[in-house]
């Protein structure tokens, strides 16, 4: 870091640090090392590791890890007021997660095509236009009868009707 840096960029390489922190765990556990942190104001208020291995699970990415404990324990969906610090950029589902809890900004260390060149599965926001060889989709099986239960379980939601209210 450079005395010179801005104080913004100071605290985004402090937060990204941390998030080194958990890659350099996950690592340590033999695990990808892709480690992310939550943060709030100017406060890491969580940290999370990649444990697809420990787990065994293919969704327990350090993102997804984070998202879903930090949801948990502060019994909330919205997470507006965070940023996101990461090691490696989201693959598609930690960035759909990270949407779907409402951040704004999500900082990122490596290019995910730095991972791809190992596993050859890593799936980026940009190639998903050209993707080819991954599961096809096929919709509109019983759509209707589909439909109608999401539309059952939306006019059951509290406020508008619409959705959880977040």
């Amino acid at each position: 870091m450079s005395n010179a840096a801005h104080p913004a960029q100071i605290a985004r390489e402090q937060f990204m640090l941390a998030a080194l922190d958990q890659a350099r765990r996950s690592f340590a556990a033999g695990g990808p090392p892709v480690g992310a942190c939550l943060v709030r104001g100017d406060s890491v208020v969580a940290r999370a590791a990649n444990a697809v291995i420990a787990e065994m699970d293919v969704t327990a990415h350090a993102e997804m890890m984070l998202l879903r404990n930090h949801c948990r324990d502060t019994r909330s969906l919205n997470l507006a007021d965070y940023d996101l610090y990461v090691t490696l950029e989201p693959c598609l589902m930690c960035f759909s997660a990270s949407q779907y809890a409402g951040i704004k900004h999500i900082y990122f260390g490596a290019p995910i095509s730095s991972m791809h060149r190992y596993t050859g599965s890593e799936i980026s926001l940009d190639s998903m236009k050209s993707r080819s060889g991954g599961p096809s989709l096929h919709g509109g099986i019983l759509e209707a009868e589909c439909i109608a239960l999401v539309d059952k379980w939306g006019r059951l939601q509290p406020g508008t009707g619409q959705g959880l209210d977040r």
